[in-house]
């Protein structure tokens, strides 16, 4: 009789984390980009470490910036962009156990995925004319990497900490002038469970 497996041969942990975004912002009538920071809300579906090392995952990722600035001109711009991401990332992970029900980890991923984008601005002259422009929506490509640490207490709990880093700039037209928001990296903290394969007992027909 072939043995059977109990479950997946993977350490699978699923978390909900938050932290600060960061990137640019630019239009074709302004000289320089503007510096902007935002927030980034997670939640990892799916992020599996097999045996082997490799790592696979599954998430959904929130995206907001606000931003406002006064040009050379004195024209006032405010504006908006939230992005919604539903990406995958592939790359390898280890897990290592210090102390019983105590664990240490740590993966690095490329990450690629689809978004879509919603803008707002409202633009004030110098001479006191406001114009409150239409939402816009577009699509994103989501293209980078990120790396992760984190810690399982009890063999259920983790908790940790991540860094990504993107390569993707989001376009729209405003009135007539091109713009641009350019998401360059976020750091976020996490918190989740973590299911696998070690709470597996071996017995004479089930192999772990």
């Amino acid at each position: 009789m072939e043995p059977l497996f109990a479950q997946e041969p993977a350490e699978t942990r699923k978390w909900v984390g938050g932290g600060e975004a960061f990137g640019t912002y630019g239009q074709s009538d302004v000289d320089k980009s503007e510096d902007i920071e935002g927030i980034t809300l997670e939640i990892m579906l799916s992020h599996r470490i097999f045996d082997d090392s490799m790592a696979l995952g599954k998430a959904f990722m929130d995206t907001r910036f606000e931003h406002g600035f006064e040009d050379s001109y004195g024209n006032y711009h405010q504006i908006n962009a939230r992005v919604f991401h539903i990406y995958y990332s592939f790359g390898f992970g280890k897990s290592f156990e210090l102390h019983n029900k105590f664990q240490v980890g740590a993966t690095a991923d490329l990450v690629g995925g689809l978004g879509l984008a919603i803008f707002n601005k409202y633009y004030k002259t110098a001479s006191g004319q406001e114009i409150n422009f239409d939402p816009k929506f577009g699509g994103d490509i989501l293209v980078g990497y990120q790396w992760a640490i984190f810690m399982d207490f009890n063999n259920y709990w983790t908790v940790g900490m991540k860094s990504s880093v993107y390569r993707n700039r989001l376009y729209v037209e405003f009135g007539g002038v091109d713009a641009h928001v350019n998401h360059i990296h976020s750091n976020m903290l996490f918190i989740g469970i973590k299911q696998g394969y070690t709470d597996c007992v071996p017995t004479a027909y089930v192999q772990c």
